[in-house]
């Protein structure tokens, strides 16, 4: 054994992007000889051994532990660490989260490492550095925050993406691709689609308004939206607002609950039935679905704004960024940056008009996950930074 980890974020349970990707390094690093240990902060039940399977047949190759009585583990970290004698405390979470009361925690005996994003430009949240500052390895999940926190905050910080399986993920053949349009009932179509949660920064009303325009002398353009519909946290009501703007037969849901997700042979599926993948965020802390729809060789049109150069310009373009109109201050003094409806509609006809443009993005995109973000890559660099955390 290598030694111990002990990793909090968003319960292995859950389907949210900090969960899969936490399920992703713990059970990488189990099979690399490390004995893991997940603590998921809105987890609340019994400890659970390694070797719980989930009905998909996913498997977790490491101990599941449950939360205290406070948020995000307060008055139970230090306990869980000297229970297990954990070597390295990771967390992956917003650096809201745990601010401020970050800095008062006691982590002996282990080694502290912060896997942290940055969704927004000018800061970090309006005081949260001083959480990268208290932990020893500040892990940036993108270039845009690794710069961000150096050059705002002087404070240096390694630097992991964020995996995708390119085993999971993969471009089907065209009579596939045709024969999942199909299941859907949007054979023939032209679909635009988006994987993002009706939350605030994701800005899906733009989604939206920008598609009415877009497809309004296009008969045959569809929006295809993997969210829940009827989430309870949704910032606004997507059908109400479909319904507003006139597009009731245009825009179809996958049928996804938040509490239910999808397995990853339907979520390839879900992104090689889009012929364009459609962002309309004012900031991502990385981008998972960008990767996984690049990964199916799909092209994306995103929000030119954080993290969108590194993922779709730098290393091989394959996708299309979004100008922005405007910026404006966020919660947290975190900037927002606002696309521009005219400029996305823009880009969505330059994909619509080019199968050759879109098909060159999507050789480029596959090759590119392959090469930096495929999980194997990625597992690689984790090996290494955990294995001299404890040297």
């Amino acid at each position: 054994m290598k030694g111990k980890i002990m990793w909090m974020s968003d319960s292995p349970m859950q389907v949210t992007g900090f969960s899969t990707i936490s399920k992703s390094i713990l059970n990488g690093m189990s099979a690399r000889d490390w004995q893991c240990y997940f603590l998921g902060h809105n987890y609340i039940g019994q400890t659970i051994p390694p070797g719980l399977t989930f009905e998909d047949n996913y498997r977790l190759n490491f101990t599941v532990m449950g939360n205290g009585n406070q948020a995000y583990g307060k008055d139970i970290i230090s306990h869980r660490i000297k229970k297990v004698k954990a070597d390295i405390f990771g967390v992956l979470l917003d650096t809201f989260m745990m601010y401020p009361w970050y800095g008062e925690i006691d982590f002996a005996p282990a080694h502290t490492l912060f896997y942290f994003p940055s969704d927004g430009g000018g800061r970090l949240p309006l005081g949260c550095e001083m959480v990268l500052q208290r932990a020893e390895y500040p892990v940036a999940m993108s270039r845009f925050a690794q710069r961000q926190v150096k050059e705002k905050h002087s404070i240096n910080s390694s630097y992991i993406p964020h995996g995708v399986s390119c085993k999971n993920f993969f471009p089907m053949t065209a009579s596939e691709k045709e024969a999942v349009k199909a299941r859907y009932n949007l054979k023939g179509k032209f679909v635009v689609g988006t994987v993002a949660r009706n939350q605030g920064r994701k800005m899906l009303d733009r989604t939206l308004k920008a598609f009415q325009i877009f497809a309004k002398d296009k008969p045959e353009a569809v929006l295809f939206i993997h969210a829940d519909a009827d989430d309870a946290a949704q910032v606004f009501n997507m059908r109400i607002l479909i319904e507003d703007l006139g597009l009731q037969n245009r825009v179809f849901f996958s049928g996804m609950r938040w509490f239910e997700g999808f397995d990853y042979g339907r979520m390839n599926e879900v992104y090689n039935l889009m012929d364009i993948f459609f962002l309309s965020t004012s900031g991502e802390g990385f981008g998972i679905p960008i990767i996984e729809a690049a990964a199916a060789g799909i092209p994306s049109a995103v929000t030119d704004y954080a993290t969108t150069q590194e993922l779709l310009i730098e290393d091989g373009k394959c996708g299309l960024p979004i100008a922005i109109e405007t910026e404006l201050t966020g919660t947290w003094n975190v900037e927002r940056g606002i696309m521009g409806i005219p400029a996305a509609v823009n880009a969505l006809n330059e994909l619509y008009a080019s199968k050759s443009l879109r098909e060159q993005l999507g050789i480029v995109g596959r090759e590119k996950m392959k090469l930096i973000y495929d999980w194997p890559v990625v597992l690689d660099q984790w090996d290494q930074l955990f294995q001299k955390v404890i040297q």
